[in-house]
């Protein structure tokens, strides 16, 4: 991986798990790419909850594949609306993965939407490898393989700033402590402040302050996912009420009607 963290990072459950699959890739591949994803939503009106993880999705609607977006970082859970029977096929890229295929600055091409129109991105080859594969019918685990053999084909060197991964590693060392920002911190990255806040928006697509808290955020889902609630909370906040109120400020609900609650579900 670009960066030895563990990001994997979690969505919320849905109910039926035909509806939402996934796929980790092996190395090389693996080092870029998190995992494959595809969203299957049935007939009628639905809404899907996703999650804040810090990372760069791109996302191709396997009925039409031409409705094919990126999705950038955000900080807060988004609801995106959808009309049933369709698919979507996602590639979920690690922090940072995504500059293996989209060597331009997060920041020249996101917008306050977090999405942006695919073709505006990727080169025209590959954009077409990808649509051609999109439009033929398959399993999802043979789709995720040809497509492994497509980004593969394409991904190329990138050049990470050093100051920006010390500061990654850093949120991944401390996340269960206070985080600090000042300026004494963060020459030990080799950078102020005020450059850091700079460097984060250009590549990571949040400030230092959203990305350190999706980062907590995404520590505390997948501690949730192999624990209890009771015995978790207290590594990660200063007390239970301060854990709830991030929870919904990031999630939009409360960590137990998250518990119950699918991603995906009905517009009624």
């Amino acid at each position: 991986m670009l960066i030895n963290i563990n990001d994997d990072s979690l969505q919320g459950r849905v109910n039926n798990p035909n509806y939402y699959i996934t796929f980790k890739p092996i190395p090389p591949l693996s080092n870029w790419v998190q995992e494959f994803w595809q969203l299957n939503v049935p007939d009628g009106q639905y809404f899907y909850r996703s999650l804040p993880d810090n990372c760069v999705d791109i996302i191709i609607n396997l009925t039409f594949p031409e409705d094919a977006f990126v999705v950038t970082p955000f900080c807060s859970a988004k609801v995106f609306e959808m009309t049933g029977p369709v698919s979507y096929f996602g590639i979920r890229f690690r922090i940072l993965g995504h500059q293996g295929i989209i060597q331009a600055p997060l920041s020249q091409w996101s917008n306050d939407e977090n999405v942006t129109i695919i073709s505006d991105l990727l080169p025209k080859h590959l954009l077409s490898a990808l649509y051609n594969n999109a439009y033929q019918a398959m399993s999802f685990q043979r789709r995720c393989e040809i497509i492994s053999q497509i980004l593969l084909g394409n991904i190329g060197s990138s050049e990470v700033d050093r100051r920006l991964i010390r500061f990654i590693l850093y949120c991944d060392r401390s996340i269960t402590s206070s985080i600090d920002l000042s300026n004494k911190q963060c020459s030990e990255f080799g950078i102020s402040a005020r450059h850091l806040r700079r460097l984060t928006s250009q590549y990571l697509g949040l400030s230092p302050r959203e990305f350190t808290k999706v980062f907590r955020f995404q520590k505390i889902l997948r501690a949730m996912n192999m624990e209890s609630f009771v015995d978790v909370w207290a590594y990660y906040y200063y007390d239970q009420p301060h854990f709830n109120r991030e929870f919904k400020n990031i999630s939009g609900v409360t960590p137990s009607e998250f518990r119950t609650m699918s991603a995906l579900y009905k517009a009624d």
